[in-house]
């Protein structure tokens, strides 16, 4: 790929992030008129309870700010491209962007249905209340006690909104590290979901997701990738111990 090519590429990902921010802006972040998402809307009042009085919208609108993150990470993306360095952080950042937007793709997929929509929301709440309660960690005081008691509350209010509504519940809330959940699957995993993200059907998503992995985690097979022949560079014996490398200086 040429210097020109890498330059389009990045300019493509800025404008994908204007005509995103020019969307939103143009209809104020709501449900465009005749879409899917407004005639779902129309059954929230069938799913209203202790989790909330408009959970098909919230669903919805769950889904904005894991979407502008992605965005936010394609756009410094854009950058790194451009940049004569951060050409392993460009690595990271892909990474970190296609993981992002999972969390999206996951409970706005088309064509699941409202109660399957709000069940996919419900459990990334459930899962996001578990990690919370997790980073107030084991301390014994009284304020991160009370934090933990305010995260159970929570959950419980979930818990009891989902079994009036029919949706079975497993796991237990009293369990210090595995959240509950609702329905027959948790939340799946990034890389469960990262092939039919970027090319349902086939292999790509999962070779992504593992070599931006092997850069983001530091791994020797990941960081090699960047190392090519080095022209010029002297020649090596069989009694060296070293060869002449160099990293390779676009993306």
């Amino acid at each position: 790929m040429t210097t020109d090519a890498w330059h389009a590429l990045s300019g493509s990902l800025q404008l994908l992030r204007e005509e995103l921010d020019n969307t939103y802006n143009r209809h104020h972040g709501r449900a465009l008129p005749g879409s899917p998402a407004v005639l779902e809307l129309q059954q929230d009042d069938d799913l209203a309870g202790e989790w909330g009085a408009r959970p098909v919208q919230d669903a919805h609108l769950a889904a904005i700010s894991p979407t502008m993150a992605a965005m936010d990470h394609l756009d410094s993306l854009g950058l790194l491209l451009r940049s004569p360095g951060g050409l392993m952080a460009s690595h990271t950042v892909a990474r970190s962007a296609l993981d992002i937007a999972t969390k999206p793709w996951f409970p706005l997929e088309q064509e699941i249905g409202v109660r399957e929509r709000v069940r996919r929301y419900m459990n990334y709440r459930l899962l996001s209340l578990k990690e919370q309660s997790l980073m107030a960690g084991s301390s014994q005081t009284m304020e991160a006690e009370a934090v933990r008691q305010r995260l159970r509350e929570r959950t419980e209010r979930i818990l009891r909104a989902a079994r009036h509504h029919g949706f079975s519940v497993k796991g237990k809330n009293a369990d210090k590290v595995r959240p509950c959940y609702l329905g027959p699957h948790p939340v799946p995993s990034t890389t469960e979901m990262v092939s039919d993200v970027i090319a349902p059907g086939g292999q790509l998503g999962a070779l992504l997701w593992r070599a931006t992995s092997a850069v983001a985690h530091g791994q020797t097979h990941g960081l090699l990738m960047f190392y090519a022949e080095a022209p010029g560079a002297p020649v090596t014996g069989p009694d060296d111990h070293f060869e002449y490398r160099q990293m390779q200086i676009s993306p």
